[in-house]
């Protein structure tokens, strides 16, 4: 997982006050900043082939399996709370570590963490000189994102708002941009009837699989294909049932799973009375999903 200056800072350096917290350099700044918003976070396989950030000592099982993992964990996992098709298990404090090992000893999964934040992936910077012009739509836009007053979701619903969409927020991620597939699971569940759904954040997997709890996501998804510049699908974009999009970029997520490849550099946004060029997957996502609303 890369993290470094190339996901926060524009290739001009500047850095618009929306968009305009602390740059991470290193995978441990990435952790400390995803335990402050959702408490203990781990890496697995850090630097190896199937790094990923997971909720510590927390298990992900889907109710069909919930009486065989019970049975597995006994002595080993310490409460469970249902969530929305499925139930969180959370291991015991001398456990927690082996989250992985455990998941895979009972047939669950752990939790991953969700991210799309300005301080690692994806910039902006302000619009110099004449305004840019704005497309006038209908249509509106279900954005799994941050709250829209957070800095990530307020650029992704610019750039909807930008071409042409009305933006329906529903909240997956922190003010940071942190959340875990449990929450993302339920919002998608909850909008699965909507016509067109963006998710611009994402995850990599411990095993280069989808989470299962994820793997009912419908064809009025749109994800972006992340920043990671690597040929590792990114979930949920990497379900074939969901439109992957990428940048025209070096950044961007690639390979057989990217559906789309749209800009993502400089991708324009009106926030407020700003108006912004914004770089990232996420962008690019949105740029292609405001194509998709349907015109009442």
């Amino acid at each position: 997982m890369r993290v470094g200056p190339v996901w926060t800072v524009s290739r001009r350096g500047i850095v618009s006050d929306v968009d305009a917290p602390k740059q991470v350099n290193s995978l441990s700044e990435l952790v400390d900043h995803a335990s402050a918003e959702l408490g203990p976070v781990v890496v697995h396989d850090p630097a190896g082939p199937n790094e990923c950030l997971l909720r510590s000592g927390e298990l992900v099982v889907l109710p069909v399996d919930a009486p065989t993992v019970r049975k597995r964990l006994r002595g080993v996992y310490s409460h469970e709370e249902i969530a929305s098709g499925a139930i969180r298990m959370y291991l015991k404090a001398s456990e927690r570590a082996r989250v992985v090992e455990v998941a895979r000893e009972v047939g669950a999964t752990p939790n991953h963490v969700h991210f799309a934040c300005p301080i690692m992936i994806g910039t902006s910077r302000p619009v110099i000189g004449e305004r840019i012009p704005e497309l006038l739509g209908e249509g509106t836009v279900a954005l799994l994102d941050t709250p829209l007053d957070a800095p990530h979701g307020a650029l992704v619903a610019g750039v909807l708002r930008h071409h042409g969409a009305s933006v329906r927020p529903f909240p997956v991620l922190g003010a940071s941009g942190f959340g875990d597939d449990l929450t993302l699971a339920a919002a998608l569940r909850a909008t699965r009837d909507l016509p067109v759904v963006l998710v611009a954040s994402g995850t990599y997997s411990f095993d280069d699989l989808c989470p299962p709890v994820l793997a009912g996501c419908g064809g009025n998804v749109v994800a972006a294909a992340g920043n990671g510049g690597s040929e590792r699908p990114w979930w949920p974009a990497g379900l074939s049932s969901v439109t992957a999009v990428g940048a025209s970029a070096a950044f961007s997520g690639r390979g057989p799973w990217v559906d789309v490849v749209a800009s993502g550099v400089d991708v324009p946004a009106t926030v407020g009375t700003s108006q912004l060029l914004c770089t990232g997957t996420s962008f690019a996502a949105a740029l292609h999903a405001a194509t998709l609303v349907p015109v009442p």
